[in-house]
């Protein structure tokens, strides 16, 4: 019983420490809502191995788009995707003198074709994988400031 009182002062002292610093919830206008993060690895096989081994996830999906090959993993509520460029060769050690070089965040929205037109409106680079975009769009892409790409799929 200590334990649960003690807790509970715990989180509320916390709280109210929280509210008088003036740190509450951030308004979140768009609704976004984690999805999954893409990464790039040099040995996917090793990447696939630990994912599923250290943290539990299982595997979804695994093939290749052009020349990169990927998988995707999942626990409940998130996801990873692990990308393998063609032509780099882990076993190199310049290869691994550098991490991964590329990650691919992905937000999930209620209404992907409302949250388009209005990123779109405040001049945010916006694009699909189809030109024209198809309508409704279930997906599309942003470019934050740094060029790292940002896709908003449909919940």
């Amino acid at each position: 019983m200590r334990h649960k009182v003690i807790t509970g002062t715990l989180i509320l002292g916390l709280s109210t420490a929280m509210l008088a610093c003036g740190a509450h919830p951030q308004p979140n206008p768009l609704g976004l809502r984690p999805h999954h993060i893409t990464a790039s690895v040099l040995d996917l096989e090793r990447a696939v191995n630990w994912y599923r081994s250290m943290l539990g996830f299982e595997v979804k999906e695994r093939g290749s788009h052009g020349t990169m090959q990927f998988a995707e993993l999942a626990v409940p509520g998130f996801g990873v995707a692990l990308v393998k460029e063609a032509g780099i060769d882990p076993r190199d050690p310049l290869a691994r003198q550098a991490p991964p070089y590329w990650m691919h965040m992905v937000f999930s929205v209620a209404d992907p074709d409302a949250v388009y037109g209005l990123l779109k409106s405040r001049g945010a680079l916006v694009s699909t994988r189809q030109e024209p975009p198809p309508r409704p769009i279930s997906s599309f892409l942003i470019k934050d400031s740094e060029g790292n790409e940002i896709e908003i799929v449909k919940h």
